[in-house]
């Protein structure tokens, strides 16, 4: 039986006057050794009294010809042909030529179609990533199918392979989320296709590890090499499920106008001073609290109400009030979001029945360690707003899916409101 390792583009080799008696012996037809040159050479793989096939190699100005080609007789021997073929294409690309045309007889006509051969040529791709997974033929780890390294080494490459997908795929969520301007559909398929794209990658490094493991691993080792990857999988199928899904829905549902988080309502005191906001925050809402201060310049007061919503909204209407240079008031319950709209007040205060809601920032399918930048700038925005260093570390200490509602002399103490309305 022929092993992995002696059919690898790694073990073929330029003949040398030791090959001379096994290719004369076994291929009686096939050209001396003496006929070489600079520009012709003769590729054996095999040992040298048995070798398993051979080629002839000549480099002409304008391709690489190749051929003939034999191989020893055996189940084997389609493998062997394709691997000095793989060869061949890899001896072309490394001196530069863009295609590779088969000496006729070279090869059966349908394992040459089966090689991208048409009419005996094929054009060769000379770039940066051909190269390189020439490079990872001839170690023995190509990206996409079971190669003949040892499963150390097999383990090290996928290991690190699949790990980087994840990251990049992963990674583009953040990129979309915390990323400047508005959401578009590239923010929603981008991030969808690479974690799809990544986790199915990651998820065929594992299984061709096992593949590994199975044949070149001792049996103990390629047991815990299984059960290692089984749970991997399942891992990466959690990771998918509790992160990309719920992100790329949020995502989407920006994108699509978040109709069903935007309930925002805005009504005008008879007297057209007073702005009523209340309801949740969308996309749009700071659209609509806008159009109803361009409507009434006479507005001086925005009476603000709600359980929060998008943060994005949130600060543009807290600039609208800032810039316009009016005050704020809570009389019921502002949480959330919306504490970011009424912290734009120039005058801010609550009744005695108000409250407000504060914690830490969040997004579907990110962790605490994802938001930290996120809510790092929330709290520098606190402070900016005038809110006391002490307040505002508490503010994003509280996680996002509990409510810090400070008493009224905690608002006052950590400067959040300048007084108390009787």
């Amino acid at each position: 039986m022929i092993s992995e390792e002696q059919v690898s583009v790694g073990a073929v080799r330029r003949a040398a006057a030791g090959d001379a008696e096994g290719i004369a012996r076994l291929f009686p037809s096939f050209p001396p050794l003496a006929s070489t040159s600079d520009t012709r050479a003769i590729f054996v793989i095999g040992e040298e009294a048995a070798p398993l096939g051979v080629v002839l190699l000549e480099q002409r100005p304008d391709h690489l010809s190749v051929g003939p080609l034999e191989v020893a007789s055996g189940d084997e021997r389609f493998d062997v042909a394709r691997t000095l073929i793989a060869f061949a294409e890899l001896t072309a690309r490394a001196i530069g030529l863009r295609q590779v045309r088969l000496v006729p007889g070279s090869l059966p006509s349908e394992l040459a179609l089966s090689l991208g051969y048409g009419d005996g040529t094929k054009r060769i791709r000379t770039g940066k990533l051909a190269r390189m997974i020439d490079h990872l033929e001839a170690v023995g780890v190509p990206p996409w199918r079971d190669g003949a390294a040892p499963f150390d080494f097999t383990l090290y490459y996928r290991g690190i392979w699949a790990a980087m997908a994840l990251l990049v795929g992963f990674g583009s969520i953040s990129i979309a989320v915390f990323g400047p301007g508005h959401v578009t559909l590239l923010h929603v398929l981008g991030p969808a296709l690479l974690c799809a794209s990544a986790s199915l990658f990651a998820i065929m490094q594992v299984i061709l590890i096992v593949l590994a493991a199975r044949r070149r691993a001792r049996p103990l080792v390629a047991l815990g090499t299984f059960v290692a990857a089984a749970l991997s999988i399942a891992g990466i199928g959690g990771l998918f499920l509790e992160r990309a899904v719920p992100s790329i829905g949020e995502l989407w549902a920006i994108y699509t106008g978040d109709e069903a988080l935007d309930t925002l309502t805005v009504s005008v005191s008879p007297d057209g001073t007073t702005l009523n906001v209340e309801g949740a925050y969308g996309t749009r809402s700071a659209e609509t609290v806008r159009t109803a201060l361009d409507k009434h310049p006479s507005v001086r007061r925005v009476v603000l109400a709600g359980p929060g919503g998008r943060i994005g909204a949130a600060f543009e209407i807290n600039r609208m009030i800032r810039n316009r240079k009016l005050a704020t008031r809570v009389d019921t319950g502002c949480a959330s979001a919306c504490t970011i709209a009424f912290l734009g007040g120039i005058d801010r205060s609550i009744s005695p029945s108000g409250r407000l809601g504060f914690h830490q920032g969040s997004f579907p399918g990110m962790s605490a360690n994802d938001m930290y930048e996120s809510n790092r700038d929330v709290r520098r925005f606190l402070v900016a707003s005038g809110v006391t260093p002490e307040f505002a570390q508490r503010v994003t200490d509280t996680p996002h899916d509990e409510i810090w509602t400070p008493t009224p002399q905690e608002l006052l103490a950590g400067r959040v409101v300048q007084r108390v309305n009787r």
